[in-house]
């Protein structure tokens, strides 16, 4: 990547290493629980939803099974059907195969928990009131129920009243016409065994029709006609069944239209038939001829005892039961009771816990719809419908823990977070702050302010900061010390130059004449004294002290150029007061531009070197010669080989190629002056082994 320093990066990333281990300790746990979170939920909810849609399938069968009932059937041809309310109970339609005999001579009553409507205050009572789809019948209706009473049924005394006995009180509300009627039991005396098991009592039902505003004026209907049973005992209670059928007047002009083959024909039943209200009241008459309500209509559930909303028991909380009967745009929805008041059973916090976890779950698990359909032999229309995330009861618990827990972990690691990075990271980041503050302050003689301030406490943070600032405390007084030591030192250097170059100064006055060897030697002293001397001079700044080492004088020397004949040194070197020195060269001059003092620096270092590795009564050969514009000059001995390699390491500060001198007398400063000094005369300086001993050669530029 293009301006990417990548060792800048990774010397950063380095720096910042603990910082790094703890974050990323902390975000790989959290990634850990994270992805271990959606993991378990996925995998527990594959298996669970298998099991779960096989249950829909099964209770799907069930509902279908019992609606494909006569109750089933009743239901679905009465969905639109309105609720009981004070006037009664609705008419409902009723299928044909219901009534196989006449109900005057029944003595088995099929249930009809399909349009049964039972007691509010008394739920073992049951009515319902219907009209078959059959035509032919006429407009009858059709009344089936059950109740309990004390004692057997009393007949009246017809010669005094019908209603000296137990009765029925009908009450037909169709069409803005109310009619009633009083249905009277007359006890049947069977012939023969009456005792025997597979008879029950029974009696016959006789019905009157209530002519006049007091109630007091009947008159027989032929049309009502019934029977009733008593099909159990418990006790002094009686368990009754009753069915009986009577007419309704106001449908009477419907049937006719209905059964005629060619004239106008009416629809049947008719459409507003659900309007209609029926009242059936069971008045019972004790020993004393008081009359007493036993059952009523105007107080029923509002929904069938086999009806829609009872399926809901086969759902599981959040599913919805869905039925849409043949030729009927009207769907019916049945949902479980529990979803229906779930809001109620938990308080607030568990609602708010309840939808995050919800949201959560419909996030990380796959949504499963299920949506399992089955239709009826009539073409009606059952279907379950749910989301198996939402409607597992089981599972959703469990998942929802699971949820809890990651949550709480992961509000665990947030608070981990801030703890390590208020009482850790943001004390070690300071800490570092001020160490790398003070660390280039080590000079510094006068105070400082550190970037923040550390309260030394007995953390182990505090402690170490502590410990830090004790040890640059002593590191400053160190420097402290060594300064004003370094400053006594270089008075005293000065001091001695000083007096040095004094007696020099006499020296040079007295011995000027140039072809004397000691003037050679003098102004050598006097150079060398000259630049280290220099060196020393103008580096006081303030109370600081920059010093410069001898290979730093040597490198910032830049001399007197002039024009000098370097066969004229060549020869005094071998007229020197040293024996043994031997110059083969010609007498030819050879000028170059150089610092006189220099080039005598370079050939008095490299003379000294031939003559310390010499053989012993051997001579130090040395030549001068032009080649190809340069002034060559070489300097040879015979002796040991150089043996460092590579050869030209023998020029760096501070090498010494002697063996078996005591430290500190020989400081590797000569060969390393000579090749610096002839670089900076442009020229060059290099050795290498002969085969009796060692070569020097020195080029510089010729000028003529």
């Amino acid at each position: 990547m293009a301006g990417l320093n990548l060792s800048k990066l990774k010397n950063n990333i380095s720096k910042a290493s603990i910082r790094i281990y703890i974050v990323g300790v902390l975000v790989a746990v959290f990634v850990v629980v994270l992805v271990g979170t959606i993991v378990a939920l996925r995998l527990s909810f594959g298996s669970v939803a298998q099991q779960y849609e096989s249950s829909v399938k099964r209770n799907l069968q069930r509902v279908a099974y019992e609606f494909d009932s006569l109750d089933g059937r009743i239901n679905l041809s009465n969905s639109e059907a309105p609720k009981p309310d004070n006037t009664g109970i609705p008419f409902y339609r009723i299928p044909l195969e219901y009534l196989s005999v006449m109900p005057g001579h029944a003595e088995d009553v099929k249930p009809l928990l399909g349009c049964s409507f039972a007691g509010i205050n008394a739920p073992q009572n049951r009515v319902c009131a219907g009209v078959l789809e059959n035509k032919a019948l006429g407009a009858i209706a059709y009344v089936r129920g059950g109740f309990d009473k004390f004692g057997d049924l009393v007949s009246p005394r017809y010669i005094d009243d019908p209603r000296t006995g137990d009765y029925f009180l009908v009450t037909v509300s169709a069409r803005g016409v109310a009619s009633q009627f009083i249905v009277t039991f007359d006890a049947i005396k069977r012939v023969g065994n009456s005792m025997a098991p597979y008879l029950s009592p029974a009696w016959s039902l006789t019905g009157f029709k209530i002519g006049s505003a007091t109630g007091r004026a009947y008159s027989r209907e032929p049309q009502i006609k019934g029977r009733a049973l008593k099909v159990s005992s418990q006790g002094a209670s009686n368990r009754f069944e009753f069915i009986f059928q009577l007419p309704v007047y106001a449908f009477a002009d419907d049937a006719f239209k209905a059964n005629q083959p060619d004239g106008q024909t009416a629809a049947w039943p008719p459409e507003d038939l659900s309007e209609a209200r029926i009242d059936v009241k069971l008045i019972g008459n004790d020993a004393t001829g008081e009359g007493s309500i036993v059952m009523d209509t105007t107080l029923s559930e509002p929904n069938t005892v086999f009806s829609f909303e009872r399926m809901g028991n086969y759902l599981t909380p959040g599913e919805i039961l869905v039925f849409t009967p043949v030729n009927s745009n009207t769907q019916i929805s049945v949902r479980h009771a529990a979803s229906e008041n779930k809001g109620a059973a938990r308080v607030f916090s568990f609602n708010v816990v309840d939808r995050l976890t919800d949201f959560f779950i419909k996030i990380i698990v796959p949504a499963t719809k299920i949506d399992e359909l089955a239709r009826l032999p009539d073409g009606s229309m059952v279907a379950i419908r749910g989301d198996a995330s939402s409607v597992l009861g089981g599972w959703r618990i469990a998942a929802q823990s699971i949820i809890m827990l990651s949550s709480l972990l992961i509000v665990l690691l947030f608070i981990s977070y801030v703890i390590l990075r208020v009482f850790v990271l943001t004390p070690l980041y300071r800490v570092r702050r001020n160490t790398l503050h003070m660390k280039e302050r080590f000079n510094v003689l006068h105070e400082y302010k550190l970037p923040f301030a550390i309260k030394e406490s007995q953390s182990e943070v505090g402690v170490l900061w502590r410990n830090i600032s004790e040890l640059h405390e002593a590191l400053m007084a160190y420097g402290r010390s060594a300064l004003e030591r370094s400053k006594r030192e270089h008075h005293f250097l000065r001091a001695i130059g000083h007096e040095i170059r004094s007696p020099l100064q006499d020296l040079m006055l007295r011995h000027n004449d140039v072809s004397d060897p000691s003037t050679r030697y003098v102004r050598r002293i006097s150079f060398a004294v000259k630049y280290l001397y220099g060196a020393s001079l103008g580096q006081e700044a303030s109370d600081n002290f920059i010093f410069k080492n001898p290979q730093e004088a040597m490198n910032s020397l830049s001399g007197d150029i002039t024009k000098e004949n370097i066969t004229e040194y060549l020869m005094n070197a071998a007229e020197s007061a040293m024996a043994g020195i031997r110059y083969v060269g010609s007498d030819s001059a050879l000028y170059v531009m150089v610092d006189a003092d220099m080039l005598e620096s370079v050939l008095t270092a490299i003379i000294n070197n031939a003559k310390d590795f010499r053989a012993l009564d051997t001579d130090i050969i040395v030549d001068g010669y032009l080649e190809q514009g340069d002034a060559v000059i070489t300097i040879k001995n015979n002796g040991p080989h150089i043996a460092n390699d590579p050869i030209e390491e023998i020029f760096e500060y501070g090498v010494s190629v002697r063996d078996g001198v005591e430290e500190g007398e020989h400081l590797g400063q000569g060969l390393y002056m000579a090749k610096t000094f002839v670089s900076r005369l442009s020229g060059s300086l290099t050795a290498r082994n002969l085969g009796d001993g060692v070569c020097f050669e020195i080029r510089l530029p010729c000028v003529g």
